[in-house]
């Protein structure tokens, strides 16, 4: 049998081309195939002139001009959008940098404050290890070796042998000898070692003589280290051992003045080369309290030259020339005025693009004015997200937009007819006093001490305390504060009257009193939320708000009796202030979801937002707002 499709000879019984590989039967015979390559040839003559006649009959349209435009746009909105991550991203990288170095620096100085933990605990010194633990921990929570050799060294504290009553007074006394021998040779760092020993050892042995000698040294060792200069200046150590010092005993002036440079000048610090804008901000404010502090001034002009730098690199000329002239405004320099004439150069000719704010900030700038505040000086607290601290900022009638006065600072408070402004500091905590024209000075460094209110003719101020009394104090700083009476949130009036509220043993409520006579505090209302007191310009009437209703509502009270209710909405009405001619009414007020202050008439009414403040005022009940001639 031979196969139909190759010709060649089968043998039987096969059925399958051995040849070919066909697949033969008998009963049917098949028709010889064409040759594979010679269909797939006659199917490419067929197939291949029809494409090649479409192809030249139907060529692909052209892009239209508005195809051309989108695809120009789109390409653009990419390019746009992965610049702003790679911003983004840049900036977030650069904030993780600076807080690995803030945490490596942490982790060093903790780590050198375990190892002479280490040292103290093998000498058998068990006080001093426990304090240098206890640092390091302070400086690096979960430091795990940390927290194991604290515990080592209480439970070898704890298992020592209680020396005998002559042992104690022995160890003691040598304790304090060489402590003296050490504070009279002005060696401060080893009479801090012994009094500190000798304190935590036997807490009454000659108190008083320990405590003098050790504040002193604690002092001294302070300040001289805030001295030191160099950018390896110690000045975290130093404002350890001030901090420790004022524990014991209060701190000058000018100690308590130097505190607060030095931790301004750390925080400024931090933000360099990770945020330029705050650096400048905190540079800033340190060189109009203090132009002279260290660096400050060439810290300040560098900050201006590499934040310009940056923007610069950016492509962003207009920015990097305002910067460039802010520094040039600092220092004049040839290079660097060619450097911004470049700038301005280019962003003259560029299309202007603007740039997107940065949030969270507050307006430091006084370029526009309220046209309905007419009378007076305002003083109020703005919260800084930032920072996470309140800042203080006055509106002046006819003077232009609010100006920050002082940064990480509220509850302020005006001397009637005067430019002194007394508030709570919270970088320095206590209470500071801004002199007309001058610098902020400290009246009390009590981190306690709030709500403070001066007396009509400034000589003295009455205060919250942390014990949960009012008490009155001079500002010139002599003579012991003295109490009033248990209360909180004092205000004093141009008559003389010291309002605040508080408990007696016959209920709560606000007070007044005169503090000049002997006669008992007069109780008006009788309920301890009726709070933010302010008084009328005649004296005889107070601005206050409480919850009666069960929202938070102003109400005026007459102190010769009576109550009314002065602006009350389903929203927080708060912190009422008059106007120095009582013409008007300000209060803080919570409108969806966003904090105002509102002007209102007299009576209340008519109340409209004239500053906003934003979606978040952490502890608002505590605030206050000032307004005086």
């Amino acid at each position: 049998m031979r196969c139909p499709d190759c010709g060649h000879e089968v043998p039987e019984p096969l059925v399958l081309c051995p040849y070919c590989g066909l697949n033969i039967e008998e009963t049917q015979p098949i028709k010889r195939r064409k040759n594979r390559q010679a269909r797939l040839s006659a199917a490419l003559d067929e197939t291949v002139p029809i494409l090649l006649s479409q192809s030249q009959e139907e060529p692909p349209p052209a892009p239209t001009f508005w195809q051309r435009v989108r695809f120009v746009l789109g390409s653009l909105l990419i390019f746009l959008l992965m610049l702003l991550l790679s911003s983004a991203l840049g900036i977030y990288a650069g904030y993780r940098q600076g807080e690995i170095e803030r945490a490596a620096r942490s982790a060093t100085a903790a780590a050198d404050h375990y190892t002479r933990g280490l040292a103290y605990l093998d000498s058998g010194e068990y006080e001093r290890a426990i304090a240098e633990f206890r640092y390091a921990l302070q400086l690096k929570p979960d430091d795990p070796l940390a927290a194991q050799g604290l515990e080592e060294a209480m439970a070898r504290l704890s298992a020592r042998p209680t020396p005998t009553s002559q042992a104690r007074e022995d160890i003691a006394a040598e304790l304090f000898a060489r402590g003296e021998a050490a504070f009279q040779a002005e060696d401060w760092e080893p009479a801090i070692e012994a009094l500190s020993q000798l304190r935590g050892f036997d807490p009454d042995y000659r108190r008083d003589e320990v405590e003098e000698m050790l504040c002193t040294s604690l002092y001294q060792y302070g300040m001289a280290l805030l001295s030191e200069e160099g950018e390896d200046a110690p000045l975290e150590k130093g404002i350890f051992y001030l901090d420790q010092a004022q524990q014991i005993c209060p701190l000058p002036q000018e100690a308590l003045w130097e505190r607060e440079m030095a931790h301004r000048y750390l925080t400024a610090l931090g933000y360099w080369g990770v945020d330029w804008e705050q650096c400048i901000r905190r540079f800033e404010e340190l060189y109009t309290l203090a132009p002279a502090y260290r660096d400050v001034y060439t810290r300040l002009y560098q900050a201006h030259v590499l934040y310009g730098d940056l923007w610069a690199e950016e492509g962003e000329m207009c920015p990097a020339a305002a910067e460039y002239a802010r520094a040039l405004e600092l220092l004049q320099s040839d290079a660097l005025q060619e450097k911004r004439d470049r700038a301005a150069e280019v962003c003259a000719a560029a299309t202007p693009t603007p740039i997107p704010p940065i949030t969270g900030t507050l307006p430091t700038t006084n370029t526009y004015t309220i046209p309905d505040f007419r009378v007076g000086r305002l003083a109020y607290p703005a919260y800084n997200p930032q920072t996470g601290l309140y800042d203080i900022y006055i509106l002046v009638a006819g003077g232009g937009g609010p100006l920050r006065l002082a940064a990480g600072a509220d509850q302020p408070s005006w001397l009637w007819g005067s430019d002194r402004l007394v508030y709570r500091n919270l970088l320095a905590p206590g209470i500071s006093l801004i002199q007309p024209g001058g610098q902020p000075v400290t009246l009390r460094a009590d981190p306690g001490a709030s709500s403070p209110t001066l007396s009509p003719d400034g000589s003295r101020y009455a205060y919250a305390a942390q014990d949960g009394y009012i008490y009155i104090a001079r500002t010139d700083g002599t003579g012991e504060p003295e109490a009033v009476a248990p209360g909180w949130g004092p205000a004093w009036g141009p008559s003389g009257l010291l309002a605040w509220t508080g408990c007696d043993d016959e209920g709560c409520g606000i007070f007044i009193d005169n503090p000049d006579d002997d006669q008992p505090p007069r109780r008006l209302t009788s309920d301890r939320n009726d709070i933010g007191l302010h008084w009328h310009p005649n004296g005889e009437m107070l601005a206050y708000m409480s919850d009666h209703a069960g929202d938070w509502d102003l109400y005026l009270l007459h102190i010769s009796g009576g109550v009314q209710i002065l602006v009350d909405t389903p929203d927080i009405d708060a912190l009422p202030a008059w106007a120095p001619d009582g013409s008007a009414l300000i209060f803080l007020g919570y409108r969806d979801d966003q904090w105002a202050i509102y002007l209102a008439d007299a009576n209340g009414t008519n109340a409209r937002p004239i500053i906003a403040l934003g979606d978040t005022m952490p502890g608002w009940m505590n605030q206050r707002i000032s307004w005086a001639p």
